[in-house]
């Protein structure tokens, strides 16, 4: 029987992305209802994570830096990335991000509830507050 580290270890297609308003009882799909995704992780306990939205338009040139704000703003909403190491405690995986595209979490450790079903992986985050909401993320996997 394999351990839960064993279990997680490999990679992960993303199948969907839900942020969750338990004050308002509904459900909002930052990266839209088919987001596609990649999450890694490594037996050497070093993981990656890419989240982005299906229908991201292309910048008019060919260059990040020559894009315009616009483009840029519309690029960074619909896209997430980070990177770092991971362990499995108390039945939640912890990550210490050592790169990330939000700067906050960089140098930060943060933890995920997770699910193993046969092929699936299933992660949830923390409740945590927004304004005047309480919200959660789902997110569900698909070995690769």
């Amino acid at each position: 029987m394999k351990t839960e580290n064993e279990n997680v270890i490999g990679a992960w297609k993303l199948i969907s992305f839900e942020l969750i308003n338990k004050t308002a009882n509904n459900t909002f799909y930052p990266y839209g209802k088919a987001p596609i995704g990649t999450l890694i992780f490594s037996s050497d306990h070093y993981m990656s994570v890419a989240v982005m939205a299906d229908n991201r338009e292309n910048f008019n040139g060919e260059s990040i830096r020559m894009g315009t704000d616009t483009e840029k703003i519309k690029a960074i909403e619909t896209y997430l990335s980070y990177s770092g190491t991971w362990e499995i405690k108390d039945n939640k995986i912890f990550v210490t991000v050592l790169v990330s595209l939000f700067p906050n979490w960089t140098n930060k450790e943060h933890f995920r509830y997770f699910q193993i079903q046969g092929n699936n992986l299933y992660f949830q985050t923390p409740t945590f507050e927004q304004g005047e909401s309480e919200i959660f993320i789902e997110l569900s996997w698909i070995r690769i």
